[in-house]
């Protein structure tokens, strides 16, 4: 992420030597990063005609090397994951389509050539877990994607010889070994083995992090932010301050989360993840007892940012008419999201579902219940309690019923019954009109190609 030092040494190389086409292609990496890590609306404005500009340029490279095809494709991929985080969608899933395309023709005229792997498995891998509200795209580009396939082409990219955007390699298959093949410990196990660097690797640092967290470590989370490398060669990164503040918040730290919460909010020139942030924070204050600021950033949540994430799309609904949940449910939930689970079944265990007065309450006590329970590997008070969250939030439009059936297919798949986890992962995509339909879909449509 020392983008500023990578641009220069490309710009030098293409002064001294003109004729080489890769610092083309390179370069393009500095919008990529720019613009995906630390969004700013009016910079991909200013920045998007790059793209055809170096397209044309590359025209003129040699079109025997194995770098002429792949140098155009790449270009392509990275500008529709930049146009997805812009909204730009249908312009998004063409440049992905003209740059699959490109892939495989490359592929085709040089199969031994390893980068082309890296990204025909990224791109078959996420073809094939394109959830149902997403599905019209792929019809219409004509995309088809083969999950094992894909998972295999990246596996072997890492462990290749050829150094040559093996980085890439190890980010794709460490997140899509978490995410679609459902193997947490796998992924880490990847990071810790092939030894990459998240101290001074900023980009694998926000990845580690990441994956800690979405995994409920929220400790490792919080220790591989605070022992990262700082210093003004890299690229500002807010997203670091905003994962930082919640790994505290797991631990109930909510002053010092409220902080980085703050400082996210006034760094950041993105539309993501502001009306979660206001919403994080609305929740400390309140689990503080400071109930005026508390509603005073609910009411901010309605007025910043965007809802192009699943995360903001419930901050925002919490905005408009959500009313402060139960203190004592919130500190379970928080605290089993983080991996503290003792913790979370003490507070649990001293209430039951009368203690609530809302059907929301009273449904999530429940599941938190049974998400407590499996993270524990109590897997028989797990399923019982996730039966118990899909019959009584069937028809509801909480996501709790959903991702009640999709954990219970991920016990019933840890335990070698296929049939029992496939019944349940076509039971959370049967579900509609709740909140994370098209990420909950997504990896219940993982799980059933894992098993098919």
């Amino acid at each position: 992420m020392k983008v500023t030092q990578g641009k220069g040494l490309l710009i030098e190389e293409l002064k001294s030597n003109p004729k080489n086409y890769l610092p083309l292609l390179l370069i393009n990496y500095e919008d990529f990063i720019s613009l995906v890590f630390n969004e700013n609306p009016a910079e991909y404005k200013k920045r998007k005609n790059l793209k055809e500009k170096r397209l044309v340029m590359i025209e003129d490279g040699d079109a025997r090397s194995p770098y002429y095809l792949f140098s155009k494709a790449l270009i392509y991929f990275q500008w529709s994951m930049i146009q997805i985080k812009y909204t730009d969608y249908w312009d998004a899933a063409r440049d992905f389509r003209k740059s699959f395309l490109l892939f495989h023709e490359n592929k085709k005229k040089f199969p031994s050539f390893t980068p082309n792997n890296i990204y025909i498995g990224a791109q078959e891998t996420v073809i094939s877990t394109i959830p149902k509200g997403y599905k019209w795209i792929s019809s219409i580009l004509g995309l088809k994607g083969n999950m094992k396939t894909g998972m295999m082409m990246l596996s072997t990219a890492t462990t290749s010889k050829d150094p040559a955007f093996k980085e890439e390699a190890f980010l794709f298959y460490v997140y899509l070994k978490n995410y679609i093949s459902n193997d947490a410990e796998g992924a880490s196990q990847l990071i810790i083995y092939n030894k990459l660097d998240i101290k001074n690797n900023q980009l694998f640092c926000f990845m580690a992090a990441n994956l800690a967290l979405s995994n409920k470590k929220a400790a490792l989370s919080e220790s591989i932010l605070i022992n990262r490398k700082k210093g003004p060669e890299y690229i500002p990164f807010p997203m670091l301050d905003y994962e930082l503040g919640d790994a505290k918040m797991r631990r109930l730290d909510f002053a010092n989360a409220i902080q980085l919460f703050k400082q996210f909010l006034s760094t950041s020139k993105s539309n993501f993840y502001l009306k979660d942030a206001c919403l994080n924070i609305a929740y400390c204050y309140y689990l503080e007892g400071n109930i005026p600021l508390a509603k005073l950033y609910k009411e901010n949540i309605k007025s910043i940012g965007k809802t192009e994430s699943d995360a903001d799309k419930l901050a925002q609904k919490f905005g408009e008419n959500g009313t402060f949940p139960d203190a004592e449910l919130l500190k379970a939930r928080l605290l089993n999201d983080g991996g503290y689970n003792e913790n979370a079944l003490d507070i649990l265990q001293q209430k039951n579902e009368n203690s609530f007065k809302t059907p929301r309450e009273k449904l999530e006590y429940i599941y938190r219940l049974a998400r407590v329970y499996d993270d524990l590997n109590q897997d028989t008070q797990a399923l019982e309690y996730y039966q118990l969250t899909i019959e009584k939030g069937l028809h509801s439009t909480e996501y709790f019923a959903a991702r009640a059936a999709l954990q219970a297919g991920y016990i019933y798949e840890r335990n070698k019954h296929a049939k029992e986890a496939l019944i349940y992962f076509n039971k959370a995509l049967d579900m509609n009109d709740h909140e994370y339909k098209n990420s909950i879909d997504q990896r219940a449509k993982a799980g059933i190609n894992r098993l098919k």
